[in-house]
């Protein structure tokens, strides 16, 4: 299948590297011409982990050039670039093609705003998953490390009824893509905001000092770990008040990793996939700047829209715009930037269950 990646980070560098190993035809583009620069002298991407072996790419700047025959786009950049994304690619879309984000953070709906705004009239498929695909980190450029490959992913289009056709189209590059109802499940599913947040926010002190630690086996400590439980406790709850059933976190790192643990604290800590991996050193950092604007703000902003009160969620946004010195709610996903200012409660679930 031919593929076009856009983003060249952590997931498109492993995602670039597994599905050329698996024998597809792959473009990798990023807008960053030193990393484009600097694997193109590499002359591909060597990943070692779950995943293992060399593999040449050809990766671009030129984003028409990135899609010319692309059977599928893959987005796998941060959510903040989400909207320029879908501004870049809209003027190259073709008929039957696939756009996939990983993950969501309300990207299909973004995406779709986005092309109807550029009146695109090719008929498209629109999907996103719960999360990245990989556990994985890039040391350098053209050099990835692969802790887990998911064994199950949840994934939905918008509008919803094309979902079963994306998935008997990608079943040859993903078994494990699993059909959801709405983007509701991948959107709120999504527990980067849950996970990361807490960790980082109550990790501040150790994560401005000197030296580094462990993210999961030395920041998920048990009182950290009880705001996160909390915090997924809202989700939850907003999943129940807009009739969506969602994955708490320890189900989630289960049918993610195996993981077998009985509670959360132990699932985190004792998860393979995590144990190796380093924390951030510095808040200036997409486990703030992605997961509060687009992941915890339109948490709290749907909660205000449908009476579930999200004490925690709100805590750990106003906590992070006091620990940045900057305004986080207005820079990401919100009910008006959704076309949900002022509508209903039964309006938002049809609207968003499209």
């Amino acid at each position: 299948m031919n593929i076009a990646i856009i983003g060249a980070g952590n997931g498109g560098q492993t995602m670039a590297g597994h599905l050329t190993m698996e024998g597809h035809l792959v473009s990798l583009y990023d807008i960053n011409e030193k990393l484009v620069s600097e694997l193109n002298e590499l002359g591909g991407i060597q990943c070692e982990g779950a995943i293992n072996g060399f593999v040449p790419i050809e990766a671009t700047t030129n984003i028409k050039q990135a899609l010319e025959g692309a059977e599928v786009i893959m987005c796998t950049t941060s959510a903040n670039a989400h909207e320029s994304v879908a501004k870049s690619i809209a003027p190259f879309i073709q008929d039957n093609q696939i756009i996939l984000i990983f993950p969501g953070y309300w990207g299909a709906l973004e995406f779709s705003q986005v092309l109807e705004q550029y009146e695109n009239k090719k008929r498209i498929f629109i999907g996103e998953t719960e999360s990245l695909i990989y556990a994985c980190r890039y040391m350098k450029p053209g050099f990835v490390n692969v802790k887990s490959i998911k064994q199950q992913l949840e994934f939905a289009t918008y509008p919803s009824e094309d979902v079963y056709e994306v998935k008997k189209r990608l079943e040859s590059v993903y078994p494990q893509l699993t059909p959801q109802k709405s983007i509701l499940n991948t959107t709120l599913n999504n527990v980067n905001p849950i996970f990361h947040t807490p960790i980082t926010l109550m990790n501040a002190g150790r994560i401005e000092s000197e030296g580094d630690f462990y993210f999961y086996p030395e920041g998920a400590t048990p009182s950290v770990v009880n705001v996160i439980e909390k915090v997924d406790q809202e989700r939850l709850m907003l999943g129940k008040a807009i009739g969506v059933e969602l994955t708490s976190a320890l189900e989630l790192l289960h049918r993610f990793y195996n993981v077998n643990e009985k509670t959360l604290y132990e699932g985190l800590n004792k998860n393979k996939a995590y144990q190796r991996g380093k924390a951030p050193t510095t808040l200036k950092y997409r486990y703030i700047y992605e997961d509060v604007p687009y992941g915890l703000v339109p948490m709290a902003e749907l909660g205000k829209s449908l009476g579930v009160e999200t004490p925690c969620t709100n805590l750990l946004i106003d906590l992070a715009e006091v620990a940045v010195n900057e305004e986080l709610r207005s820079k990401g996903i919100n009910m008006e930037k959704l076309g949900l200012g002022e509508v209903t409660k039964g309006e938002i679930v049809e609207y968003l269950n499209y």
